[in-house]
């Protein structure tokens, strides 16, 4: 990624952020790069119908950009990784420079309102998928079960790109 007078990098260390405020490395096969920011968001859903016999728990995980200037997330652009809370690295898996963190990523009470985005975008998008029925049932995917999403973590880790 070249720099510009807009991506000058924050240095070779990890940019300080408040404790409350979890931070991570996603783990990578590449050497190479610099460490961009990013949200992440990860959560278990529970999908269920008894009328349906549906009863069906997903693990899901998904990223952000994390841009100079960022105040409000549009949860809409994230995109689905595999990483889970439990794959996410405290140090870095190589040496690279890092690009500042957005001065709303590092005030808590931004981020709470950002987690509690999370939460209400993945029960307003996700969706089970409803096998195939012989006759019509007039809806062909489920929503999250009534208190179904239960997120696990919303964080800031460091992609290296």
């Amino acid at each position: 990624m070249a720099t510009t007078d807009r991506t000058t990098l924050a240095g070779p260390t990890r940019p300080l952020g408040t404790v409350e405020i979890p931070q991570f490395h996603l783990p990578s096969t590449s050497g190479k790069g610099t460490y961009v920011p990013r949200l992440y968001g990860a959560a278990t859903i529970r999908f269920g119908d008894k009328k349906l016999k549906v009863d069906e728990t997903r693990r899901v995980a998904f990223t952000l950009p994390l841009e100079q200037g960022v105040r409000s997330i549009d949860w809409d652009g994230a995109r689905p990784v595999t990483a889970m809370p439990e794959d996410l690295l405290k140090d870095a898996p190589a040496r690279a420079p890092y690009l500042p963190l957005p001065d709303a990523a590092m005030q808590v009470h931004t981020f709470a309102r950002w987690a509690k985005n999370f939460d209400r975008w993945l029960a307003r998008t996700q969706r089970f998928e409803l096998p195939a029925r012989p006759e019509p049932e007039g809806r062909s995917t489920l929503a999250p079960r009534r208190g179904g999403v239960s997120v696990e973590l919303v964080a800031i880790v460091w992609e290296l790109a």
